[in-house]
């Protein structure tokens, strides 16, 4: 494990699947000498289980943070579940998701893995590159299994959502075709309207201007959408849509893979042969953070180029080994906003957990000492994550605030229930 953090490099560092690899080791190393020796014995196996409990979740690659496990368990998972796997065969897959799950029984904060792969399967199904529904849904029965159906629900109502979309889009090209010239609908179009409560998405801050080449388009699903469900509310984002631009200045016809932010930088172009960034800044609406490093990916591709400072020029000899170019790479800010974000998320939602739990024991109980209402909710919830001592004593507080619970008169430490 050390070797999997590197040699005095910080946690953050460290790669999902060495880290990973390297607790299955330990696990399979240990759990023999447990089978060979004791002949799997009761006693010998409980002890394996909780010296186990404690390795995973804190080790020599994990430092001090008790989220580190469970983010790099998640992000494993998520490498096995994509397209590009290094993984032979299903058999193969199965196997190793079946490995997830060995480390996936010690882990003690199963929120955190649960939001992490929450983030991460949402971004395989946006963008398509999920290894299998097959793949994808025996890990969701892997989980519910461990968990039960509560801890899977979103999982499961992220793919309703992709079925329900292909259907939408199927019927919106439908109708375009009935009302509409076929040379007015020469965008190809696919959308997918996501559940809100559903899927970890968080709609970009800026004053976004949508390309001219693309309103039309929006403007008609818009409408549609508006009359299909009257009284929901769209809101479209942009930091998580893609889009193919097809290169007609050059010989050669290459099809650009692109973000909408990089999309819309490249269609100005249409009309201009050089720009400076304040221009790029006011066509765009993109914050200026996010437009410097989405111009550096296209610098950096050589599809524009940056000789002078702030100004951008289209490259007119572009070229490139092959015809389909891939500029949708992450970029440096939402990287790191990923982890950051989650985490946030993990703890709003601990707040919540706790006070809906707190509730619940005072509403069967009616009244209770404050250190037999700790430990009930502490044994309520420790099968999800463990909660902190000083989290429950805020909650109680909140609840007493907001007249959930209130103190018996004269005794500081007794809790009755309020109906």
């Amino acid at each position: 494990l050390t070797q999997a953090a590197g040699e005095g490099s910080a946690a953050t560092e460290v790669e999902p699947k060495a880290y990973v690899d390297a607790l299955l080791e330990v696990h399979a190393k240990n759990q023999e000498t447990v089978n060979r020796s004791f002949k799997g014995e009761a006693g010998f196996v409980a002890s394996l289980d909780r010296a186990c409990k404690d390795f995973v979740n804190k080790n020599a690659a994990t430092g001090t943070s008790s989220t580190k496990s469970p983010e790099l368990l998640a992000k494993h998972a998520d490498a096995l579940l994509r397209k590009n796997n290094k993984v032979g065969e299903d058999n193969d897959l199965e196997d190793a998701l079946n490995k997830v799950m060995i480390l996936f029984k010690y882990i003690e904060d199963k929120d955190v893995f649960q939001t992490f792969y929450t983030t991460k399967l949402s971004k395989r199904l946006i963008h398509g590159v999920s290894a299998s529904d097959e793949a994808e849904a025996s890990m969701i029965a892997k989980l519910k299994e461990a968990c039960g159906f509560e801890y899977t629900n979103k999982l499961q109502r992220m793919f309703t959502d992709m079925s329900l979309s292909k259907d939408l889009t199927d019927n919106f090209k439908e109708k375009m075709a009935q009302t509409h010239d076929e040379t007015e609908l020469d965008v190809s179009f696919s959308v997918m309207v996501l559940g809100t409560n559903f899927w970890p998405l968080t709609a970009p801050t800026d004053k976004f201007v949508i390309p001219k080449d693309i309103l039309p388009t929006y403007e008609r699903f818009t409408r549609y959408y508006g009359q299909k469900h009257q009284g929901r509310k769209l809101t479209w984002l942009w930091n998580y849509s893609k889009n193919e631009l097809r290169t007609n200045y050059l010989k050669e016809k290459y099809i650009l893979t692109c973000s909408s932010y990089q999309m819309a930088v490249l269609v100005q172009y249409n009309d201009h042969d050089t720009l400076s960034l304040d221009e790029l800044l006011e066509a765009t609406g993109i914050s200026k953070e996010i437009l410097v490093q989405v111009l550096g990916v296209l610098v950096k591709a050589k599809i524009l180029i940056n000789e002078e400072q702030d100004q951008y020029d289209l490259n007119p000899s572009y070229k490139s080994k092959k015809i389909r170019v891939n500029l949708n790479l992450p970029i440096k800010a939402e990287v790191k906003a990923e982890s950051a974000d989650v985490l946030k998320t993990v703890d709003e939602d601990r707040k919540y957990v706790i006070q809906a739990t707190i509730v619940r024991v005072m509403k069967a109980r009616k009244q209770m000492k404050n250190q037999q209402l700790i430990q009930e909710v502490i044994a309520q919830i420790s099968q999800r994550f463990t909660p902190r001592v000083p989290d429950i004593k805020k909650a109680i507080d909140t609840l007493l605030e907001k007249e959930y619970i209130e103190r018996v008169e004269g005794q500081r430490d007794l809790f009755n229930y309020v109906a």
